[in-house]
């Protein structure tokens, strides 16, 4: 009977070690949405919703970190695609209010372990807080996501940094870095993804590339035409501001793309154009 009872653990084990140690493919997406409230005349949120939802249908992307998503672009998103769920809160106290960095992601394919946000500020953890000159408060959403397959983990980070202030370009930077060094367990593979307003040789990229890996810059240093801010126009010039790191262990770079492929009379989705990076955990 006890050789039974070993063989059935020696089995379960197997079994157990065999899934925690399998592939998986994840497809990632960065999306600067712009802003839903801005007076954009016919660029405006609910003449060009429909353009940012292709985008999600066409592309498939298992999990989808956002900036710029206000309460009610986040509401449209939600009613549009109820196979993703999402994590996150907004920068300010009134939920309606203000920008949110929000994670998307397959709710058949993942589930949340846990989550959280804090402020690229000296106070991370007090809402709302500005330290290093930038005019509006800036913030990072995180999440510990499950593959349920699997049973798999890794983290995933979203952020936008200041548009306008140089110092807080670089002090979050180095915050986030210190922040996904710290995770725990600190030996499970992260994603690092956002808009960070800074060209690929500004020192807040220097600073995540000192323990991250860019996931285009990897693939693509031949391409010239790197631009991710649209502007409206369909430019492609100009310096790449949105990116997907990964960590330096844990992840092979299968693709990775500046996606300028959705537009219908001269509108386009959003000034930015998304990113998006195919990924194994390995």
């Amino acid at each position: 009977m006890k050789k039974i009872e070993l063989l059935i653990f020696g089995v379960l084990l197997i079994g157990l070690a065999s899934a925690e140690s399998e592939e998986i493919e994840i497809h990632a997406m960065s999306f600067n949405i712009r802003l839903g409230v801005a007076d954009d005349g016919p660029n405006h949120w609910d003449l060009r919703k429909e353009l940012v939802f292709d985008v999600l249908r066409d592309h498939q992307p298992d999990v989808v970190g956002l900036q710029e998503a206000w309460k009610i672009q986040i509401d449209a998103l939600n009613a549009a695609f109820p196979e993703f769920g999402m994590i996150g809160r907004s920068r300010q106290e009134d939920p309606e209010k203000g920008e949110w960095c929000p994670i998307l992601y397959r709710k058949d394919k993942f589930e949340v372990v846990s989550e959280g946000t804090f402020w690229l500020s000296d106070n991370p953890e007090k809402e709302g807080t500005m330290s290093w000159g930038n005019s509006i408060p800036r913030i990072c959403t995180w999440g510990r996501f499950k593959d349920k397959n699997t049973g798999r983990t890794f983290f995933l980070y979203n952020t936008h940094f200041d548009h306008q202030s140089q110092a807080s370009r670089e002090k979050s930077a180095v915050l986030c870095r210190e922040r996904i060094a710290a995770r725990k367990p600190g030996d499970e593979a992260a994603i690092f993804m956002g808009d960070l307003n800074a060209g690929e040789g500004n020192l807040a990229n220097k600073t995540l590339g000192e323990s991250l890996r860019d996931t285009f810059g990897e693939l693509h240093p031949e391409v010239k035409l790197r631009g991710t801010f649209g502007g409206w126009k369909g430019r492609s010039d100009g310096n790449r501001i949105d990116y997907i790191y990964v960590t330096s262990k844990g992840w092979k770079i299968v693709e990775a793309a500046i996606l300028r492929d959705h537009s219908i009379d001269n509108r386009y989705p959003s000034d930015h154009y998304p990113v998006n990076a195919r990924l194994i955990l390995e």
